[in-house]
């Protein structure tokens, strides 16, 4: 892609004459693609190279994480490569001769991460929406973290007026898949905090079974989740065992022989003394353990750490037993 320096070429405005110019009024009219609402429907001008020093994050940013890993990953490629897709840009409200991020943070940290001086951009029109179209581009990318795809739709819905079906319309996914999403709203702050900070890799399936939960439950479900030791299956039982009836009509609890629960509670102490018997063999051989052995307790400790916290929740002690 052949790309020009600006500061060689008539400046910054002559480029962004005509660009990113959003719909009026912030509202989405129907059958008009997301490019054309964004844009104008005006095609993009030539690509430009403009020095990493000269762009500024934009703090409206709707992706919070940056994986580490994921940025020397982009910086190789680029390295690699090259640039296969510039960054948008507008000049910057406040500092003549620099300009604000729009869409493509990832692509410009990297940048810095491999070396560059320069990077390949598209300027955009001083007026354009900044926070809109970095929010939409974002939201059309597969790797953006579910909590940070629920709450950038809820502030396009929020800020800019738009109805479920428009804001859907501008990220090609229907009405249901909006509102399904927006339901990850109701996880608790610490988690949806959680969910953002770290991009724990947990399935969004999983993650909506467990903001459909309680308060209480949502706490105990996001415990197990981290270790591992819950699917979203699970959990969507586990949420009808707290009162909700099954399809059938019958609670998922009574779906279980009663003999099987006492039988269980009558094999208790043997297994207890099992694990202890086991646990003391492994400890006085320590050295002998190969990676697959280290593998399997740790997966028992994962599970050991979730039947904790469902004992606490049946005797109602999570703050002691269910911590794990």
């Amino acid at each position: 892609m052949a790309t020009r320096n600006w500061r060689k070429a008539g400046g910054a405005e002559a480029l962004a004459r005509g660009l990113g110019k959003g719909s009026a009024g912030g509202q989405a009219r129907g059958g008009e693609s997301g490019g054309n609402l964004l844009f104008g429907g005006g095609a993009l001008r030539d690509t430009v190279s403009l020095r990493l020093t000269d762009v500024v994050p934009n703090p409206g940013q709707p992706r919070r994480h940056f994986d580490e890993e994921e940025l020397q990953q982009l910086a190789a490629s680029l390295q690699a490569v090259g640039q296969l897709s510039p960054i948008l840009v507008k000049p910057h409200p406040d500092e003549p001769r620099r300009y604000l991020l729009v869409a493509g943070e990832r692509r410009w940290r990297a940048a810095g991460v491999a070396g560059l001086g320069t990077i390949a951009a598209h300027i955009l029109d001083r007026d354009a929406d900044a926070e809109r179209i970095a929010l939409i581009e974002n939201l059309q990318r597969v790797n953006l973290a579910p909590v940070e795809e629920a709450e950038g739709i809820q502030r396009l819905v929020e800020r800019h007026g738009y109805a479920q079906e428009q804001a859907g319309a501008l990220l090609g996914r229907s009405r249901t898949e909006v509102n399904t999403t927006l339901t990850l709203l109701r996880l608790h702050p610490s988690i949806r905090k959680a969910c953002v900070t770290s991009h724990t890799g947990l399935p969004k399936a999983l993650l909506l079974e467990i903001a459909r939960m309680d308060t209480p439950q949502q706490l105990a479900a996001w415990e197990r989740a981290k270790a591992g030791a819950l699917t979203a299956r699970d959990a969507r039982s586990a949420r009808r065992t707290g009162g909700a009836a099954t399809e059938g009509g019958a609670t998922a609890a009574a779906a279980i022989p009663r003999s099987a629960r006492t039988r269980f509670i009558a094999a208790l102490p043997k297994l207890q003394k099992g694990l202890e018997t086991g646990l003391a063999a492994v400890a006085a051989d320590q050295a002998a353990l190969d990676g697959k052995d280290e593998e399997r307790l740790r997966e028992l400790r994962r599970r050991l750490s979730a039947c904790a916290a469902a004992i606490g929740r049946i005797l109602g002690e999570e703050g002691e037993d269910g911590a794990g």
